[in-house]
């Protein structure tokens, strides 16, 4: 799958089940990087965190959802 159809596919936080979404990649230093908006949710209180990860360590810390 090119890197294209990954954007806006949701995601899931393997550690503690949050929402995510990749919304851009980059590259850095040669290393091919993906953007992670993820929806951190607390009671009635949502947070938005932005996270940065090379391509081959988002299966380490998401899942296709």
């Amino acid at each position: 799958m090119s890197n294209d159809n990954k954007i806006n596919n949701q995601l899931m936080c393997l550690k503690t089940g949050s929402k995510a979404k990749i919304i851009d990649f980059f590259d850095k230093n040669k290393v091919r990087y993906a953007k992670i908006k993820i929806k951190v949710e607390f009671g009635n209180t949502s947070v938005q965190v932005l996270r940065s990860l090379q391509l081959n360590e988002i299966d380490n810390y998401f899942s296709l959802s």
